[in-house]
């Protein structure tokens, strides 16, 4: 063959995209083969290699990409969809390879670096120790003279007690030192898909009402059934789907309002018997093919994300 002309396969192979990908260019104008009456006698479609690399040159990557940027931000690209949609990080949609993708500019990024300092997320803590039966923020009281304490730092069986009184001491000598809690039941896995997140910023105070919002959940939900994390100065709390039974507006009013402040993602509803927390997901199934499905895997891990998240953040990017 001529070294001048390439096949079909080969442009794609030099542009790094699929077949179909040079079958659309095609359609668009954006590359133009020659012999195009007779391609299906040399059972290919012949390309000028000067076109080709001039395509290239137009095809080369305009910014970084959303999962360059998660990357370098330490969050996950999804995360960065939301700083894009709020308005906080700006970027533009461009072609890209056939695909409109959002890409953002190393000045753009530098910007949002400056007013988005990043907080370094401290080593993810297990917020409840089975051995001892105790979690993190759990009130603990005095036997004797009812001094309130909190457990405010937990590490496997470690951590720390604070009490109202300024005192620190660690959490094995609890006992010993006459301080007693509450023993929260065990409850059934949720299987109901997706969290509903909050976020507070993490108080200063063991009173403050936050902890007694999480306590809350903790009685209702246990451990199986949340996600709990901190970063710096916030508290990153994200519970199952549930409804909290016995909560009302007239003997929770501070711990409902907290909670309607703080939700991130998810809806609240107050209902007779109780207060019902919320994803708001429904189940959507749709069958195609084992080829189509594994495009979709390729496409997915290409932006560092789950074919779930994927299709989802398609959805999204056509209905918005």
């Amino acid at each position: 063959m001529n070294e001048t002309l390439l096949t079909t396969k080969e442009v794609a192979d030099y542009l790094n995209v699929s077949v179909q990908t040079i079958y659309k260019y095609i359609r668009e104008k954006k590359l133009v083969p020659i012999y195009e009456d007779s391609w299906q006698i040399d059972e290919t479609h012949l390309f000028k290699r000067e076109d080709v690399i001039a395509l290239k040159e137009t095809l080369k990557k305009p910014g970084l990409t959303t999962g360059e940027v998660a990357k370098q931000l330490q969050v996950h690209p999804t995360t960065v969809f939301s700083y894009i949609k709020r308005g906080d990080l700006q970027a533009e949609k461009k072609p890209y390879k056939g695909r409109e993708l959002y890409f953002i500019t190393e000045e753009a990024l530098e910007r949002f670096k400056v007013k988005h300092p990043l907080q370094k997320k401290r080593e993810q803590k297990r917020f409840y120790s089975k051995p001892l039966h105790v979690y993190l923020y759990q009130k603990v009281y005095h036997q004797q003279d009812r001094v309130m304490g909190r457990i405010m730092e937990l590490n496997g069986d470690g951590g720390k007690v604070w009490t109202e009184q300024g005192e620190i001491f660690p959490l094995k000598e609890l006992k010993e030192r006459g301080f007693i809690f509450q023993r929260y039941k065990e409850r059934p896995y949720i299987t109901k898909k997706g969290y509903v997140s909050f976020s507070f910023k993490k108080p200063s105070h063991i009173a403050a009402p936050v902890f007694n919002v999480i306590e809350l959940f903790y009685s209702k939900l246990s451990y199986r059934n949340m996600k709990l994390t901190e970063t710096d100065d916030v508290i990153n709390l994200e519970v199952k789907p549930c409804l909290l039974e016995d909560i009302y507006e007239d003997t929770h009013v501070y711990e409902i309002k907290l909670l309607e402040n703080h939700i991130k993602d998810g809806i609240m509803e107050k209902r007779h018997n109780g207060l019902l927390i919320d994803n708001n997901l429904e189940l959507l199934t749709v069958h195609i093919s084992k080829e189509k499905k594994h495009k979709l895997k390729k496409l997915a891990q290409k932006q560092y994300l789950s074919l779930e998240q994927y299709v989802l953040k398609l959805i999204e990017d056509r209905l918005n």
